[in-house]
């Protein structure tokens, strides 16, 4: 085995240079063809054209697509219903009820199927923290102790001084009264007001 290794002529040291470079080359060529940027623009993502004056609202219950969607603030209730195609027609209900509710940001809406092949709903509101993922304004005046906790630079102690305070001036909170609470300064202030 020796002798074979003394026969070969091994090469010299300029074509082993030139034969690294060409093994460099061929392992760095896909990585640079790949990284260069595609002269195609990438298609827009679908919730990224949304219309300004626009609410986030919850369907579920008998449809077929549940879940959250945007809608346009103006759009009928039974229009914003009909995008998560309830399993019965709303024909069934009386028009007149569902044409009046008005969608506010947050809503939760539960189709009902009745027995007798009748739809009915029933309206709440969203969890704070699931609002709070999908950028829907938290109300203040409905918010628990453990909903202020999830925001962000509000620990326990000061939510729940958030919630006593709200109890001792009759239930009812404006943003701006945050900072008569101890510990709420402007600039946790700023940092709260977003959320709200």
């Amino acid at each position: 085995m020796i002798q074979l290794f003394s026969r070969m002529k091994l090469p010299s040291e300029a074509c082993r240079r030139l034969m690294i470079v060409l093994l460099a080359f061929l392992v760095a060529a896909p990585v640079v063809i790949k990284s260069r940027p595609s002269g195609l623009k990438p298609a827009l993502a679908a919730f990224s054209d949304l219309p300004r004056n626009s609410v986030t609202v919850r369907i579920g219950g008998d449809v077929r697509h549940p879940g959250v969607y945007t809608v346009s603030a103006n759009i009928l209730t039974v229009t914003a219903i009909d995008l998560a195609e309830p399993v019965a027609s709303l024909a069934s209900l009386h028009s007149s009820v569902i044409a009046r509710q008005t969608l506010q940001n947050g809503d939760d809406i539960r189709v009902i199927l009745n027995r007798d092949g009748t739809s009915s709903f029933h309206f709440g509101s969203m969890p704070a923290a699931q609002r709070l993922v999908l950028g829907v304004p938290l109300d203040i005046n409905s918010m628990s102790a453990e909903d202020f906790d999830r925001i962000p630079g509000i620990g326990p102690a000061l939510a729940k001084r958030i919630v006593a305070y709200r109890q001792l001036n009759g239930g009812r909170l404006r943003p701006e009264e945050l900072l008569s609470i101890d510990g709420i300064g402007e600039k946790k202030y700023k940092q709260i007001i977003k959320f709200l």
